[in-house]
């Protein structure tokens, strides 16, 4: 990795070799419309921790737009690197064509169906909200703004998964771009390529602009988050509402998708006074059913943990990002998980009481739904595991441009993976954030 960034700064630096190419891929893309082609990328993603250096950024409107400009890449043998939201960024484009999704914003409901049509550029928030008004929900995530597509590439963990499933499993096709032409790709119509496309992604040289994807019952949902002070960042926590959170879940039917985070806050004066300097364990749930059915579901919980704030309540599907409460700013940020069967005591001790660089640890529930057979062959990691639990660091996005392993391994997230490592399964591709440690 750090030789690509090394040959990637010199081939900038020097400037002659990129602009013979970028001005023969000009040549071949003026087709398209003016607006369309730039020398830099039209936006950096939600990542600020990667950099894009290609020869031609391209902004389609259209599959044909799509097509010619896979074409011309093709025809020189530069990569194709495809920017959507860029949530899951790792490495950024090395010359060639950046095809920057964000103008394929189109979102068709089908109410009788019940599917989506989703553009490559479209954010779940822009499909939650178009299938609401018609009594339906998609299977997204905690996000409104991450993208669609890639969010399924990588299976998806919705706000409702153990009883949804994953994402990917409601997809019905995807539209698919390479160098022989376009096509849509089916269970049916190309079975390797339909299970590669669902937990894997796309081949070099493929770009997806378009999927087809079913669509759930809008409700009712309850669901929010219980959270609880830990204690002083510093000082040793107490895990009691980890070990809490983990014999809740042993349990649970289906219905209930729970998740926690715990988040060591800093002593700093943008960080509201109840947290700064405090490590907190946010608790998010989201039940499929009434709140006087949640009710009794969460009851044994709240009554072990005592949370500090309680904001489960009646859930709307436009309403979800207040579950997790997310950043939703652009940052800097590296990170990684383990797929584990159960989770050991003893990881869940060194959570409540892990020093060092800031670090935000994840738990996810998985099971229910999420273990279950896929219709069809897929290549999605996690069926087989009982909890995905991840770690995600921040960045300080100049020092992770210019030396990406120091910086990520400064920040070293991966401490808080390794007393895990015991019940580990896997890993899924969709929790591995940012510039690569090597």
């Amino acid at each position: 990795m750090r030789q690509l960034f090394d040959f990637c700064h010199r081939l900038t630096q020097a400037g002659s070799m990129t602009t013979t190419r970028r001005t023969g891929l000009a040549d071949d893309l003026t087709d398209l419309q003016p607006d369309a082609v730039g020398a830099t990328p039209a936006a950096s993603g939600f990542q600020l921790g990667v950099r894009h250096r290609p020869d031609v950024t391209v902004v389609p409107r259209t599959t044909s737009e799509v097509r010619t400009a896979v074409r011309a890449a093709s025809d020189r043998g530069l990569p194709v690197t495809v920017l959507a939201s860029g949530h899951g960024t790792r490495d950024g484009a090395c010359g060639g064509v950046l095809i920057d999704t964000r103008r394929l914003d189109s979102v068709a409901i089908d109410p009788v169906a019940r599917t989506a049509r989703v553009g490559a550029g479209v954010r779940w928030g822009a499909v939650v909200e178009a299938a609401e008004a018609h009594g339906l929900r998609p299977p997204s995530g905690s996000f409104p703004g991450v993208g669609a597509i890639g969010y399924t590439f990588g299976g998806g963990i919705g706000l409702v998964a153990r009883s949804d499933g994953w994402a990917t499993d409601h997809v019905r096709a995807f539209e698919v771009v390479d160098a022989s032409g376009s096509g849509s790709v089916t269970a049916d119509s190309d079975p390797a390529a339909f299970a590669r496309l669902r937990g894997s992604g796309p081949a070099p040289g493929e770009v997806v602009t378009a999927m087809t994807i079913g669509l759930l019952p809008a409700g009712p949902l309850t669901g929010g988050a219980l959270v609880h002070d830990l204690g002083a960042v510093g000082e040793p926590g107490d895990p009691a509402a980890l070990h809490a959170f983990h014999e809740w879940t042993r349990d649970l039917p289906d219905d209930v998708t729970a998740g926690m985070s715990v988040v060591p806050y800093p002593d700093r004066d943008v960080i509201p006074p109840a947290l700064r300097g405090r490590r907190v364990a946010r608790i998010a749930i989201v039940v499929r059913g009434d709140a006087a059915a949640a009710g009794r579901l969460v009851a044994p919980l709240r009554s072990a943990v005592r949370p500090r704030h309680d904001t489960v309540g009646p859930l709307r599907p436009t309403d979800g990002h207040r579950v997790h409460a997310e950043p939703a700013d652009p940052h800097a940020y590296t990170g990684d998980n383990v797929l584990v069967d159960d989770l050991a005591a003893d990881g869940l001790d060194a959570v409540a009481t892990l020093d060092g660089p800031m670090t935000v640890v994840g738990i996810r529930h998985l099971g229910g739904a999420l273990a279950r057979p896929a219709d069809v062959p897929d290549t999605v990691d996690g069926r087989n595991a009982g909890y995905l639990v991840s770690a995600l660091a921040p960045l300080d996005p100049e020092q992770a441009i210019d030396d990406p392993a120091g910086a990520v391994a400064a920040a070293d997230p991966t401490r808080a993976l390794g007393p895990f490592a015991s019940r580990r399964t896997g890993t899924n591709r969709a929790f591995a954030f940012g510039p690569r440690p090597s």
